[in-house]
């Protein structure tokens, strides 16, 4: 279920509301992005057993100004209700053991929650162009 491209924003914090943030998993590829400043290419476990469901993302890429992320593993609970994708994490300071317990967590005890609902990939178009 997890598979696919979903975008979506993060909940409850406005200095961020103009961001929206794309989440495309392939695999155990897990590719966070916000902008060109702000995005990580990382491989994912996802534990068995967990209530909440949780998964590990190692942190393989990241623009020049997050290097010291790289090898970093963030920790994230995550559901799929109605078609949304809710994912929460403490960010890329948040080791496994870090993860947070529940999504009614807040910003104020660091944690970042993201709504986002699937989306379907930009299809290329096979067709050329009609001419009026």
């Amino acid at each position: 279920l997890l598979q696919g491209t979903w975008e979506g924003v993060v909940v409850g914090d406005e200095s961020h509301d103009k961001y929206t943030y794309t989440i495309t998993i392939t695999g155990d590829s897990f590719h966070f992005h916000r902008d060109t400043n702000f995005w990580f290419e990382t491989t994912i476990t996802l534990p068995a057993g967990t209530d909440p469901k949780q998964l590990y993302a190692t942190i393989k890429g990241c623009p020049p100004s997050q290097a010291d992320s790289i090898g970093k593993v963030v920790g994230a609970i995550f559901k799929i209700e109605d078609g949304t994708l809710t994912l929460a994490t403490g960010g890329r300071d948040s080791s496994p053991e870090g993860t947070p317990k529940s999504f009614e967590a807040t910003k104020d005890q660091g944690l970042s929650r993201y709504e986002l609902r699937k989306v379907q990939p930009q299809k290329k178009s096979t067709q050329p162009p009609k001419i009026k």
